[in-house]
């Protein structure tokens, strides 16, 4: 017994010894994360129906008093993302103020004369005539789109005020002309009876045109862009 006794107690202990060692601790590995969505552009809803002191104010920002909201349409002013960069857009029509028509035709203007029907030819240039029903497109920027003092990329359009003049979606226009031959808006489209046709205003190539269903035969590709899009808007 006197000699067993020692042995058994070391038996004892190297057994407690072995089960008090630590063991290795086995790292999980991660619980994989939700993916990120991506940032997707979301257009944003029309903010408000404009009104005729805030439009007047972005036409005078603009125009400064070389031209006024056409007494005759004031009822006719369009809010929509008209060349597909996620702002909303002002088109309204205007009138050229008397005695002020060289402003409208000085040589560096502060917008882009266009007729939407007609080819462009700088060897001819365009001028605003006297009394002319001219619409304007006023490109939306910064937080407040059309109404942002910095608002000022505009184009002017010869040629573009017709009756029953109303905003048109682009994706929806594509999707009820399906099977014709379309052009390719970059964003909505302003619709209109133009001089007995019907038919659409609509921006592309970094310019506006005029889409007659009847006749149009195509889009001819132009370089350059008016200005680029803007980020993604935040949602909340």
């Amino acid at each position: 017994m006197r000699t067993s006794f020692p042995l058994l107690f070391i038996t004892i202990c190297l057994a407690t010894a072995c089960s008090s060692t630590k063991q290795p601790v086995v790292e999980q590995p991660p619980n994989p994360s939700k993916p990120v969505a991506e940032s997707v552009p979301v257009k944003m809803p029309i903010v408000a129906t404009p009104k005729l002191p805030e439009v007047e104010e972005a036409v005078k920002r603009v125009f400064k008093d070389a031209a006024v909201v056409h007494p005759d349409y004031k009822s006719k002013v369009l809010a929509g993302d008209f060349n597909g960069d996620l702002s909303e857009d002002l088109a309204v029509v205007l009138k050229p103020v008397p005695g002020k028509l060289a402003e409208l035709n000085e040589e560096f203007p502060r917008w882009l004369l266009r007729d939407p029907s007609a080819t462009r030819n700088p060897a001819a240039p365009l001028k605003v005539e006297k009394d002319e029903a001219l619409l304007a497109v006023i490109h939306g920027y910064g937080a407040n789109d059309w109404r942002d003092p910095e608002a000022t990329q505009t184009f002017l359009l010869k040629n573009a005020v017709g009756a029953d003049m109303r905003v048109q979606n682009g994706k929806e226009f594509v999707k009820n002309n399906s099977g014709r031959k379309l052009p390719r808006p970059q964003g909505d489209l302003i619709g209109e009876n133009l001089k007995g046709t019907e038919g659409y205003i609509y921006y592309s190539a970094a310019t506006y045109s005029w889409y007659d269903p009847k006749s149009f035969n195509g889009e001819t590709e132009t370089s350059g862009v008016f200005h680029g899009r803007k980020p993604a808007r935040r949602t909340n």
